[in-house]
């Protein structure tokens, strides 16, 4: 019935956390993060409107939050591609670009508050820092091991990993926006993302005289 009050639910504090960064997910999922306020994020949850502000803060510290979350599954997504690859440095290389465009297929309201202009400057949140942080190392670590077997081409492991993100970051970013969509290009976002891989570590890879 309209205008009935919800009792609140007997979350535990770690449990109350979570929910809300589910409820969070889901009110952006429907609205966009725009649609989203502290006591939307309390309602959903069926819980009282000052919870979301005792745990998070405020709504810029619930985002980051949600952000950190995302982090932590895309670089478990990452890892896991790493595993299953073949030992080919170049390869696992490529399969964290992969993983990486499919995570944004999987969760792009995760996706699209990981990189919200808001949370731009991630010192303020020490979690969420360490886990964007982890998130690029491993690219690092994987453009270094090629380096270090003279696979690709010489140079900061750190910039050419900034090459190879931005790239597949910008590919994601274009087909969650809808830009890709009726360019002739093609529907399987996949296939692009194969393609565009390739490219990238053939730019990468060292070339002998």
């Amino acid at each position: 019935m309209e205008g009935k009050i919800r009792k609140s639910t007997p979350y535990h504090h770690g449990d109350l956390r979570n929910a809300l960064i589910r409820h969070t997910l889901s009110i952006m999922e429907a609205e966009g993060i725009e649609g989203l306020t502290l006591r939307k994020a309390a309602r959903s949850a069926g819980v009282s409107h000052t919870a979301p502000a005792h745990h998070f803060g405020d709504l810029r510290g619930l985002l980051a939050a949600v952000a950190e979350e995302g982090f932590r599954l895309m670089v478990v997504q990452m890892e896991e591609a790493i595993g299953s690859s073949s030992n080919h440095p170049l390869e696992r290389l490529k399969a964290v670009g992969l993983a990486y465009v499919e995570f944004a297929l999987r969760h792009p309201a995760f996706f699209r508050v990981m990189y919200h202009p808001m949370l731009a400057m991630k010192s303020a949140y020490p979690g969420l820092k360490q886990v964007s942080l982890k998130a690029l190392d491993l690219l690092t670590d994987l453009v270094r091991e090629c380096q270090d077997m003279d696979l690709i081409v010489a140079g900061d492991a750190r910039e050419l990993g900034l090459f190879a993100w931005s790239t597949v970051h910008g590919l994601a970013t274009l087909h969650m926006n809808g830009q890709i969509e009726g360019k002739g290009l093609g529907e399987n976002i996949m296939e692009h993302a194969q393609k565009v891989t390739a490219l990238i570590y053939s730019g990468l890879r060292k070339h002998t005289a």
